[in-house]
C-alpha cells in the first residue's frame, strides 16, 4: 500500500463505525499500526471507552447507536469539532433470529433494516461531507455474503445487505468525480463470508456444531475466514492501491458466491 510521497494512511484520521469489538476492532488496530489517526463508534460507552484504551494512546471513542439519525449527526457534530477525516469503515450491525417471512415480526425486521441499512446511510451523508475536503479518500461499507443470495428464514438481514450493496454502489457514483467544490470518495463493500471471532468464537462452534457445520459447508473452501483476510481486503479497498475501484462489492466468503458445490 504505497503511495508516492510517503505511507496512505500516516497521519490521516480514519473512523471505524462499529470499531468497539469483533472484525471493527481489529480493523482500527491494524490503521492503527499504519500510523493513522483512530476514530471508533460504538453504541455501549463503557465497552467503547475500553475498547479505545486497550487500542492505545489518541484513539477516541464516540457514542453512537447508528439506527438512530439523531444520536449519528450528535456523534458526526462531535467528530467535525475535532478532527478531519480521511477514510471510514462502516461495520456496525445485527443479526437476527432465523424464522420464515410468516412467522417474523415487524419489529424484527425494523430493527435490521434500522441498525444495517439505514445506519449506514445515516453514516455515509456525514462521512462523504466531511471526507471530500480532501483528496484521496475512501469509505469501506461491511456487507456480507448473505447480501449475494437469498437464503430463506433471514429475509431482513438478507435484504438489508443487499439494499446495503446497492446503497454503496449509488453513493459510489454520485462521488466518483470531483465536483461542486470537493474531492472524488471512493467507496466499496466487502461481503464476508463466516468469520472466526465475534459470533463465532470457539465456544459458540463447539456448543452448536451442528450450525458450525453447515456455516463451513456453504464455502467452496471448507472453512472459516481468519479476521486478518477480510481486514486486509478492506485496508485494500482503503488503500492507493485500489485507486480505480468504486462501487465494488468484494466478495471474501471462500467461494460461498461462487455458484453450487
Amino acid at each position: 500500500m504505497r503511495e508516492e510521497g510517503g505511507v496512505p494512511f500516516k497521519g490521516k484520521t480514519s473512523l471505524v463505525v462499529g470499531g468497539t469489538a469483533g472484525l471493527g476492532f481489529e480493523i482500527a488496530r491494524k490503521l492503527l499500526e499504519l500510523r493513522s489517526h483512530i476514530v471508533i463508534m460504538g453504541r455501549q460507552k463503557e465497552k467503547g471507552e475500553a475498547a479505545a484504551a486497550a487500542l492505545g494512546d489518541g484513539v477516541r471513542f464516540l457514542e453512537c447507536d447508528v439506527g438512530d439519525v439523531r444520536r449519528v449527526d450528535a456523534a458526526f457534530d462531535a467528530l467535525a469539532d475535532r478532527s478531519e477525516l480521511h477514510f471510514a469503515v462502516n461495520n456496525a450491525g445485527v443479526t437476527g433470529l432465523h424464522a420464515p417471512i410468516r412467522r417474523m415480526e415487524p419489529s424484527d425486521w425494523d430493527r435490521l433494516i434500522s441498525v444495517n441499512c439505514s445506519g449506514p446511510f445515516y453514516c455515509l451523508r456525514r462521512e462523504i461531507a466531511l471526507i471530500r475536503r480532501a483528496a484521496g479518500g475512501a469509505i469501506v461499507n461491511v456487507s456480507s455474503c448473505a447480501g449475494r443470495l437469498a437464503i430463506p428464514n433471514q429475509a431482513a438481514y438478507v435484504s438489508s445487505k443487499a439494499a446495503l450493496n446497492i446503497l454503496t454502489q449509488v453513493a459510489a457514483i454520485e462521488n466518483a468525480t470531483d465536483h461542486d467544490g470537493g474531492f472524488a470518495v471512493r467507496v466499496n463493500a466487502v461481503a464476508p463470508g463466516p468469520i472466526l471471532g465475534g459470533m463465532n468464537t470457539a465456544e459458540r462452534l463447539a456448543a452448536n456444531p451442528e450450525g458450525s457445520r453447515r456455516k463451513i459447508e456453504v464455502t467452496a473452501m471448507k472453512r472459516f475466514a481468519r479476521p486478518e483476510e477480510v481486514v486486509d481486503s478492506i485496508l485494500y479497498l482503503l488503500g492507493p492501491g485500489a485507486g480505480y475501484i468504486t462501487g465494488a462489492v468484494l466478495d471474501v466468503d471462500g467461494g460461498y458466491h461462487a455458484g453450487k458445490f
